[in-house]
């Protein structure tokens, strides 16, 4: 009798193995990743070539912003203007207010011209201290910026944040920007709001 149920549970138990075994899907390989194509050979899964503008600075056409205070995309040809140091940077030559507007350039925003990085240290009692007041939660501090005369030196890469825009054909980009006020699409308004969210 304790035989005949061990063979009963054992058939019932391979049966139901065999009939979850043979109802599985089977997935192609090409179906596994982005690409697309054979997981054996690169020959179909080559990029599409990048090919950046040629136009000279000046000549180039604006490339709308992604989303609100994004960086803008540069639509020019760089070649010659790298690398960029804090001594030698080509672009505040065309993009420095004042000189930006009789160029037909987007000038820097006032936030490149700020320092918003506070003067921190570490008190005796060992609290962390910013801009001379004891923080407990350094991601609570409201974040005050000092004027500068000059592109801050957190902000002098422009290559850092602007991208060259490549005219290749592209997957379609579905995403539509939701910008709060007419002109955000085309200059910063971080400055204003740069502690928005901070309690």
């Amino acid at each position: 009798m304790k035989l005949t149920n061990i063979a009963l549970g054992l058939f019932t138990a391979a049966a139901i193995f065999m009939v979850g075994c043979s109802a599985t899907q089977t997935v192609s390989e090409e179906s596994l990743g982005l690409r697309k194509t054979s997981l054996y050979t690169e020959s179909d899964a080559m990029p599409v070539k990048t090919e950046y503008s040629k136009k000279a600075a000046g000549e180039s056409k604006l490339i709308a912003r992604a989303f609100e205070n994004a960086p803008p995309m540069i639509p020019h040809d760089i070649e010659g203007m790298l690398p960029i140091t804090i001594n030698n940077n080509s672009c505040t030559g065309c993009h420095v207010p004042g000189v930006a507007e009789s160029m037909n350039a987007t000038p820097i925003p006032q936030s490149h011209f700020t320092n918003f990085r506070p003067d921190t240290a570490l008190a005796s009692n060992g609290m962390i201290t910013k801009e001379g007041q004891e923080v407990e939660n350094t991601s609570d501090f409201k974040t005050v910026g000092k004027k500068t005369a000059m592109v801050s030196g957190t902000r002098f890469n422009c290559s850092q944040c602007h991208a060259p825009q490549s005219m290749s054909k592209t997957p379609v980009n579905e995403f539509q920007a939701d910008f709060r006020a007419d002109g955000h699409s085309k200059k910063s308004n971080l400055i204003d709001n740069i502690n928005e969210g901070v309690k």
